[in-house]
C-alpha cells in the first residue's frame, strides 16, 4: 500500500484510509442500508482493509444509531465495530482517529467521550483526536472560537499531554473558520469537506495546510454518491466507461498535503476495488510504496 506523510510528523498513513461513517449509519447514502443487519459484512470489510495494507481508520461517536434516551446521542456502533477488529491486531501498525461527541463540548464531556471511545476501540490511546465540527454556524473565520473555546482547546491539549491521543485535529464545513483554526498553531490535522464537487478548500485551506505542515484528511473524498449519480444520469448506458471513484480519487491525490483518503466502504469487495484504484493511480504517478 502506498503511504504519505502525516503532515510534518514522522508518521506515514496509507493513502487509502477507511472512513467508518457508512458502516454505522443506517440509510446513509443508501436508504436500504441497515447497520444492525449488515454488521458482519461491515466487520469483514474492516478485516479486508487491514489485510490489504490500509493503516488509517477514521471514526467518531456520532457515526452510529441514534439513541437519545441513554444519556448519549448514539450507541457508538462505528467505534464498537472498529474496536472488535483492532483488538485482534498489532496496535502500533495502525493509525486510529476519532472525534469528540459533538454535543458534549465541556471539559468533562470531552474527557468522558474520549474515555468511552478508548474502551470501545480496545486501546489506551488514539493517534488523532479531532474536534467534531459538524455544527457549521460557528465556523466562520471570525467566530470559530465560539465553538472551539479556550476551555475546549485546553482540554484537547491536556489529553494529548496525558498520552490519551498523539495528535489533535479539527473538522468542519466552513473553510474560513478552519483556516483560522490552522493559523492558531494547535492542530496537526484538518478534515474539511473537500472533493471533486466541494472545492472551497482548494483556494486557501490546502495551501495553508501545506505551508504549516498540517495533514489534510478530506471529508467524503470520493463525493459520496454525487459523482456516480451524476455520471449515471449523463451516461446511463456506460458508453464513456468512466469509473467515477477513480476520477474522484485522482483529483484528491493531486494535492500533496492530503495525507490519506478516509473512504467509506461497506464491503470487502469495495475495499478491494478501491485498493486497485490506488495502486493503478500510484503506478501512473510514479509513487513509491
Amino acid at each position: 500500500m502506498i503511504t504519505r506523510r502525516f503532515g510534518n510528523t514522522a508518521d506515514y498513513l496509507s493513502v487509502l484510509g477507511f472512513g467508518t461513517a457508512p458502516i454505522a449509519l443506517s440509510g446513509y447514502q443508501d436508504k436500504q442500508f441497515v447497520q444492525s443487519a449488515s454488521e458482519s459484512e461491515s466487520i469483514r470489510a474492516l478485516d479486508a482493509a487491514i489485510a490489504n495494507g490500509i493503516t488509517f481508520f477514521d471514526t467518531a461517536p456520532a457515526y452510529a444509531n441514534k439513541i437519545p434516551t441513554d444519556g448519549w446521542s448514539t450507541d457508538r456502533a462505528a467505534e464498537r465495530m472498529l474496536g472488535s477488529v483492532l483488538g485482534r491486531q498489532r496496535r502500533d501498525r495502525l493509525f486510529v482517529a476519532t472525534k469528540n461527541m459533538f454535543d458534549r463540548m465541556t471539559p468533562d464531556g470531552i474527557r468522558a467521550s474520549l474515555e468511552a471511545s478508548l474502551r470501545l476501540l480496545q486501546t489506551d490511546y488514539v493517534d488523532l483526536f479531532q474536534v467534531h465540527g459538524i455544527i457549521a454556524q460557528p465556523f466562520r473565520g471570525d467566530t470559530w472560537r465560539e465553538f472551539a473555546t479556550d476551555e475546549v482547546l485546553q482540554t484537547f491539549l491536556d489529553l494529548k499531554k496525558a498520552g490519551k491521543c498523539r495528535y489533535i485535529g479539527i473538522s468542519g464545513y466552513r473553510e474560513g473558520g478552519l483556516c483560522a483554526a490552522l493559523e492558531s498553531g494547535h492542530f496537526q490535522a484538518v478534515m474539511p469537506q473537500f472533493n471533486f464537487f466541494y472545492r472551497g478548500a482548494e483556494w486557501e485551506l490546502v495551501k495553508l495546510a501545506e505551508a504549516r505542515g498540517v495533514a489534510v484528511l478530506p471529508m467524503r473524498p470520493l463525493t459520496g454518491r454525487l459523482l456516480p449519480d451524476l455520471l449515471q444520469k449523463l451516461d446511463p448506458q456506460g458508453v464513456l466507461r468512466v469509473d467515477p471513484y477513480r476520477l474522484a480519487m485522482e483529483y484528491m491525490l493531486s494535492f500533496p498535503c492530503v495525507s490519506s483518503l478516509p473512504v467509506g466502504m461497506r464491503t470487502a469487495r469495495e475495499v478491494e476495488h478501491n485498493v486497485r484504484l490506488v495502486e493503478e493511480l500510484a503506478s501512473l504517478r510514479g509513487d513509491a510504496a
